[in-house]
């Protein structure tokens, strides 16, 4: 618990009431939403982030060698810093954190946002590759079904992240859901196919499913029931980036 990664996941995830809580006392709007709506969706979606890389890491450390992480960690710690420092500011000022280039410094700052997510998703991929590794170093086979599932799941997470986050800047202004007919509540997700961020949940989150799917699977149990378990996975992993695909407009 020590651990800097926890620690940013324990501040990140006491910022979420926090911020729920302006966003109820600030009357103010953003695109008909409070300011404090990105803030607050983004302290959740970051603090599970390094909830999740925080236990994998630890997992990983215990069986194999993860090369750079050492250095890796506290970039990515300082990129989620980064990130959430700049989106409560802008939330404080009432202006938006995403699209905003209406100043050159503005401009500057969301170039950086998109470099920081590019260096979160790199870290995602990092893990993911070693524990595709200690897939095929892995004698016991409930190690093996849990190292198959992280490996699926954050490589593929590090790769589609970033490619439905770049359809995210094409499509624009994430606030646009409100000028649509169809809208999801709470997400605000457009809902007539022109909307990349579905995709963009499904891609971000496999780190998570996967991973938990298979510490279940990996319960004790026969040996043809762990071939069985690698099959799902390797079957549920075509089967998320095939619905990532399915979802991009």
């Amino acid at each position: 618990w020590r651990d800097p990664m926890f620690l940013s996941c324990a501040v990140l995830l006491a910022l979420v009431p926090l911020l729920a809580a302006a966003a109820g006392l600030d009357d103010r709007t953003l695109f008909v939403r409070s300011p404090w709506d990105k803030p607050l969706r983004f302290a959740l979606s970051l603090g599970v982030y390094a909830a999740t890389m925080a236990i994998v890491a630890h997992w990983l450390l215990a069986r194999t060698r993860i090369l750079g992480w050492r250095w890796l960690a506290p970039v990515l710690i300082g990129f989620m810093v980064f990130e959430m420092t700049w989106i409560a500011v802008q939330a404080a000022r009432g202006v938006d954190s995403h699209f905003n280039e209406r100043t050159p410094f503005e401009a500057v700052m969301f170039s950086l946002m998109g470099i920081g997510a590019a260096v979160l998703s790199l870290g995602v991929l990092w893990l993911g590759l070693a524990a595709s590794r200690l897939v095929l170093a892995a004698t016991a086979p409930g190690t093996r079904v849990i190292a198959l599932g992280v490996g699926l799941g954050f490589v593929g997470t590090g790769l589609l992240l970033p490619w439905t986050g770049e359809a995210r800047g094409d499509a624009g202004r994430s606030q646009s859901a409100v000028e649509a007919v169809a809208v999801m509540p709470v997400l605000g997700w457009r809902l007539d196919g022109s909307d990349p961020r579905p995709a963009h949940f499904v891609a971000a989150h496999l780190m998570q499913a996967l991973p938990l799917l298979a510490l279940w699977l990996a319960r004790p149990s026969g040996k043809g029931r762990q071939s069985g378990a690698e099959g799902l996975l390797v079957g549920l992993a075509a089967g998320g980036v095939l619905t990532t695909l399915w979802l991009m407009p």
